[in-house]
């Protein structure tokens, strides 16, 4: 879509936007640019001021356009928008709109911004990966003319519009003199389907759809409502495709109701913290014929996540994995911070299948594509490994002696409910007088290297150590400034903390005892021991309490080694490109190797450059294993 054309279109919004929401003048520019460029397709009249009033009296547009009369909602009925924007379509039309090729989504893709698309949750899927994934289903469920369709969630109706146009080619080669119009009228009636709970969005995918067709009175299969809570009452027989993109919205932002029913509802994937995409897999499943297939291309955190075990259990035992597509943190999404694979599942059990796994490294041109055994799949994690890396962490992992959770245990910083107020620099305290007493030395995940903290000069004020506030009159009356705000934070409102206090402050005793402190998102192991008695905020975690038989010198060196690195990052949660989510529940279930502590005093001596030479010969790593642990961590 041309730049010059969203340039128009945006600059009208923006003349208008004080008057109605940004969405609804958007939603109306668009509602109205499909009557206008619709008109001038069904009556192959040109498009200009004139066409305004056509729509008005013309009886050909009556009876072909009850869609507009059906989506009115939209309607501003400003015909100062309109006269402006007719001339903007008229202006651009015969250059850079194609009335047969139009979609109507891909425009309000353009004209929402970032905060616009966060807010309604919606994720638009590049057509190259649209594409990708219809071909692959296409050769799963070859093309006929009782297949049906459906996209459960089709936003903009990218998924269907393009799958639309490619089962059409199918049936033109098939039957060369049939009519154009009643192929299109065929497919659009009896193999497409949609729904969205987005009423916008349902309008735009049947829009797009009769944009790409020949047809202008057709009954489309284009639902609105609730598609994991309500029912297709309408259709007798199952579908044979589901395809799509389905909303990722994680429990933090799941309303607490909903999630109460999806609990009920979905139990056998779907529980405590987990992401409604998993409903979307068993509601795909029950749906779908025997046989059936489903592509999704969805986020790939549930190969790891705590709360995909349900999930992971019920794709193993209820499909055959056909194949995947782990994009291994490379970005497909612009400007969403989401990690996407696609997963192509057959309804039929195959519990000794092989599937194919394809991952990509760095870009995306560089990729692994091997095959392996769904039965070889843990309820606990994905671990889909080449055979040479599962032979190495298989080799690691048995030699292991301990599991760490038996040796330490791994806490969270602090949470303060409001940096800005709590964390303060050398220049506050001089200002404002603040009672030492209460300030600790403060650091944040990116102050942690392996080679020592970097710290920035930043103190916590930690208010839970006031047992009287006539104590401490400077700090009260420095936060003060920010009372309004710090009185809205959740726990304050239900009397679990006072006004001034830390959100969560944990036990100061944690901080001021030997700790391993480590970032909870690095690209790498990054594990450092600190004897200086930081405090850190939430993004930190450390290890205390560590065994007799163990020292922080040894297990810090063994943290940090490439060895340890590579086994972690087998079943580690990548959650962005070369991004690892250092979670303190999968690092405790990981195994160590402890020997017995004259070894232990001998390594720490020189422990950052002993260690790998050290444990190379302690799990018999060899030239082939060394290769492939390089290409985990360079």
């Amino acid at each position: 879509m041309d730049r010059k054309f969203i340039k128009d279109i945006k600059k009208l919004v923006n003349n208008y936007k004080e008057d109605k929401s940004y969405l609804d003048i958007i939603r109306y520019i668009i509602y109205a640019s499909c009557q206008l460029l619709f008109y001038s397709k069904i009556s192959d009249n040109n498009l200009n001021l004139e066409t305004v009033e056509l729509l008005s009296e013309d009886k050909l547009y009556k009876r072909e356009m009850q869609i507009f009369k059906e989506y009115c909602c939209f309607d501003m009925q400003n015909d100062k928008i309109k006269d402006q924007l007719t001339t903007i379509l008229i202006k651009h039309k015969n250059e850079f709109i194609n009335l047969y090729n139009f979609i109507p989504g891909e425009l309000y893709e353009k004209m929402l911004t970032v905060r616009e698309k966060n807010y309604l949750g919606q994720v638009y899927t590049p057509n190259y990966i649209i594409k990708l994934m219809l071909n692959k289903t296409f050769t799963m469920k070859p093309i006929n003319k009782r297949i049906k369709l459906l996209d459960p969630a089709c936003g903009g109706g990218y998924f269907l519009i393009e799958a639309f146009k490619e089962i059409r080619d199918v049936f033109i080669e098939q039957q060369p003199k049939k009519p154009i119009e009643e192929i299109d009228k065929y497919i659009l009636e009896n193999i497409i389907y949609g729904n969205d709970m987005d009423k916008f969005s349902v309008f735009l995918s049947k829009m797009g759809l009769l944009f790409n067709s020949n047809c202008n009175n057709v009954s489309l299969n284009i639902y609105n409502f609730d598609f994991l809570l309500e029912e297709f009452n309408s259709l007798e027989n199952k579908f044979d495709i589901i395809i799509g993109n389905p909303p990722y919205i994680g429990h933090k932002k799941t309303d607490k109701n909903y999630k109460r029913k999806l609990l009920t509802e979905y139990s056998e994937v779907y529980h405590d913290k987990s992401d409604i995409s998993y409903c979307f897999l068993k509601k795909g499943r029950d749906i779908l014929k025997h046989e059936g297939c489903l592509s999704y291309i969805t986020s790939r955190y549930f190969l790891e996540a705590q709360y995909a075990d349900r999930l992971r259990e019920f794709v193993k035992n209820k499909f055959k994995i056909d194949s995947m597509i782990d994009f291994n943190g490379l970005r497909v999404f612009k400007n969403v911070n989401i990690s996407p694979i696609i997963i192509n599942l057959i309804n039929k059990n195959s519990f000794n299948n092989k599937f194919n796994f394809k991952i990509y490294n760095d870009n995306f041109e560089n990729f692994k594509d091997y095959e392996y055994k769904q039965s070889n799949l843990k309820n606990k994690y994905w671990k889909i490994l080449t055979s040479e890396e599962e032979k190495l962490f298989n080799k690691i992992d048995s030699k292991c002696n301990y599991k760490l959770k038996d040796k330490c245990k791994i806490r969270q910083g602090i949470i303060t409910g409001y940096d800005k107020a709590f964390i303060v620099s050398d220049k506050e305290i001089e200002t404002f007088n603040l009672e030492i007493r209460l300030l600790r030395k403060w650091i944040k995940n990116s102050n942690i290297s392996k080679e020592g903290i970097e710290y920035a000069n930043k103190y916590v004020i930690y208010t839970n150590l006031i047992n009287d506030v006539n104590n401490y009159p400077n700090t009260i009356n420095y936060l003060n400034n920010f009372k309004n705000r710090l009185s809205q934070r959740r726990e304050c409102k239900l009397g679990i903390r006072k006004w001034y206090e830390l959100q969560w402050g944990r036990d100061i005793e944690k901080f001021e005892q030997a700790k391993i402190v480590f970032p909870y998102k690095a690209k790498n192991n990054i594990f450092y021991y600190d004897k200086e008695k930081y405090f850190c905020s939430a993004d930190v975690y450390f290890i205390t309490n560590l065994t007799l038989d163990i020292s922080y010198e040894y297990l810090t060196a063994y943290l940090n080694s490439k060895i340890f690195e590579f086994y972690f990052k087998c079943i580690g949660k990548k959650v962005g490109e070369k991004l690892y989510e250092y979670y303190p529940n999968k690092i405790l279930d990981l195994g160590i190797y402890i020997p017995n502590l004259d070894k232990i005093k001998k390594i720490t001596n020189n422990a950052n450059h002993y260690i790998d030479m050290w444990l190379t010969e302690v799990f018999n790593i060899d030239k082939t294993d060394k290769e492939i642990i390089y290409e985990y961590i360079k």
